[in-house]
């Protein structure tokens, strides 16, 4: 079974390569949201039944260091030109501080069963996945708009020839 073009990874790269940044978005985000809880919070701050405060900002920190990552990892070419941009990120920041939780203090079922239960009527979900997203999607737009800024057109295209496959290529680059 082929894999879907958009979820393709770049040109020229092993599985190997392709798993490496996986793990190394894992670890950026880890190391964003354990770093920035226990440099102004403390780790107690991330245990169940604490203020959600010091997690939401943990959160848009984990958030900045996974989607820099995945941005550097697209203008180097490695991972998926969309995997890069949109699948790992938002699946990466919504797992490892989950995991990270869980593993560290536990599970806690019943704010698992308050949280899917009724969710389209809790507006907290939406800002904390907006916590999670938004920060980082700012950042990733911000730093390929500067790379594709300072490379110029030529280098852009340069770029595309040499990482994207001919077949991603056709279908979402060239008009």
């Amino acid at each position: 079974m082929n894999v879907p073009l958009g979820l393709a990874p770049f040109a020229g790269q092993s599985r190997t390569e392709h798993a490496l940044v996986l793990a190394g978005g894992v670890l950026a985000c880890l190391i964003g949201y354990v770093g920035a809880t226990a440099a102004f919070f403390g780790l107690a701050a991330l245990g169940h039944g604490e203020p959600v405060g010091p997690q939401r900002v943990a959160g848009a920190f984990a958030s900045l260091a996974c989607w820099g990552f995945y941005a550097l990892a697209f203008v180097c070419g490695k991972g998926g030109p969309v995997t890069d941009i949109v699948a790992y990120p938002i699946a990466t920041v919504a797992v490892v501080p989950f995991a990270f939780r869980w593993t560290a203090f536990g599970p806690a079922w019943d704010a698992l069963a308050d949280r899917v239960g009724f969710f389209l009527f809790r507006p907290t979900l939406f800002v904390e996945a907006a916590v999670l997203v938004v920060p980082g999607l700012v950042l990733c737009a911000g730093v390929l708009t500067a790379w594709a800024s300072l490379l110029g057109e030529e280098a852009v295209a340069a770029w595309q020839r040499e990482h994207l496959s001919e077949s991603f290529r056709a279908a979402f680059v060239e008009e």
